[in-house]
């Protein structure tokens, strides 16, 4: 990775609480695959945090993926994709799930492409309240189903479908209604609500906290009758833990 690529990936740690910020305003902090890797790298090496926070420099949280598409007749096979366009964004998505910390994302200005992805992929996620968000891949040719992916089941299904087809920008209130964020504050006041949440988690028992992230991560993949029994043998491991 160049030394100019590695400031891009922000990290600093302050007792309990990593902060990762994504640090290209100038290109609106759209995300190179080295860049995909060191934030991948940045989580990994934050994970036993208490809370870790993601956020931005700039306008704008993530404008999308710095990637331009091949050009016609460029005969790209399956494995080009599979390293090009897949490998960066798969271990950045499995480095999110290896967190035992619930990640807090702080989103201003536009969320696009893979910023959307990273917004609804956090725990939490707060939003100003003029952000927008949009997975226009289409417009491009390309089916976005890399980005997709983490959101099958952070969205219903029908909101995904509009989002992609309609391939149009959103507004904070439609991204709280689709499940993309958590919850939308008055603009200016983003890092004020983000402490304050930082705050609220960290008087809570961590393993207490650490069971329901990990609860809900995997639970809503199960029958109800499974969830209940995977959710008391959490709920027995913290408090066998007291």
């Amino acid at each position: 990775m160049s030394t100019s690529e590695s400031s891009w990936i922000g990290r600093e740690v302050q007792g309990d609480v990593a902060t990762i910020r994504l640090r290209r305003p100038e290109a609106g902090n759209r995300l190179t695959n080295t860049m995909a890797l060191a934030l991948a790298e940045a989580l990994d090496a934050v994970r036993e945090s208490r809370v870790i926070v993601l956020g931005a420099e700039g306008a704008d949280f993530c404008l999308g993926r710095d990637m331009a598409p091949p050009p016609p007749g460029a005969g790209v096979n399956a494995a080009d994709v599979l390293r090009d366009d897949a490998g960066p964004i798969q271990a950045l998505y499995e480095a999110f799930g290896r967190c035992r910390a619930p990640v807090l994302g702080l989103v201003a200005g536009r969320a696009w492409g893979i910023g959307l992805v990273l917004a609804a992929r956090c725990d939490l996620t707060l939003c100003e309240e003029g952000s927008s968000f949009a997975l226009r891949e289409l417009e491009r040719g390309i089916p976005p189903c890399i980005a997709m992916a983490p959101l099958l089941d952070r969205m219903p299904a029908k909101a995904l479908a509009h989002l992609v087809f309609g391939a149009e920008p959103i507004g904070a209130r439609e991204a709280l209604a689709a499940g993309i964020v958590g919850r939308i504050v008055e603009s200016g006041r983003l890092q004020a609500e983000g402490d304050a949440l930082v705050q609220r988690l960290l008087s809570f028992p961590a393993p207490a906290v650490q069971a329901v992230k990990q609860f809900l991560a995997t639970a809503p993949r199960h029958y109800e009758s499974n969830a209940v029994l995977y959710g008391a043998g959490l709920l027995a491991n913290v408090l066998g833990s007291c």
